[in-house]
């Protein structure tokens, strides 16, 4: 009987902790503070995704800038570059560090908003230094840009054995 109740206090505990239904489908890989398993952007369910964050943001919990952040990767994925980029840069000032990536992407890559690659860089530094690796990857990246004015290839290797971990 004890091993049952100590089971069932378990699974309580732990579902105190579960993702919910917006990490679930919308986690994203560079996010080193994610709670769940990845969701390509490809495989994102864009309305089930807009609704399931608006629904945790509305309880208001810690963890509201993470789900403004993944509201708008539903955003982007539906087509709603205004709204994703209303919920980035939300997220981005409560202090979340992968919606600094998640700006820096936007800049760097220009589909969603002008591109402005000095931008960018700014933005993947800074979120670098807030412990989102994969910036290190937009870097090397984008030093490895010839339209980028500090275009420099030695620089793009180094990021890069910063993103892999050498």
């Amino acid at each position: 009987m004890r091993t049952i109740i100590i089971a069932i206090c378990i699974l309580l505990a732990n579902k105190a902790y579960a993702a919910g239904d917006c990490d679930l489908l919308g986690s994203l890989e560079a996010d080193p503070l994610s709670i769940s398993e990845p969701v390509d952007f490809q495989d994102i369910q864009s309305t089930k995704l807009v609704n399931a964050c608006t629904k945790a943001i509305e309880e208001q919990n810690d963890n509201v800038a993470r789900y403004y952040l993944l509201r708008a990767r539903g955003h982007l994925r539906g087509g709603s570059y205004e709204q994703a980029i209303s919920d980035i840069r939300r997220s981005q000032d409560m202090g979340y560090p992968a919606a600094t990536f998640a700006l820096a992407t936007l800049y760097h890559f220009g589909d969603a908003m002008p591109q402005d690659l000095e931008r960018a860089a700014s933005l993947y530094e800074a979120a670098y230094s807030n412990g989102v690796t994969w910036a290190a990857r937009g870097l090397a990246i984008l030093y490895e840009d010839f339209s980028f004015d500090n275009y420099n290839p030695e620089l793009a290797k180094e990021w890069l054995k910063k993103f892999e971990g050498i």
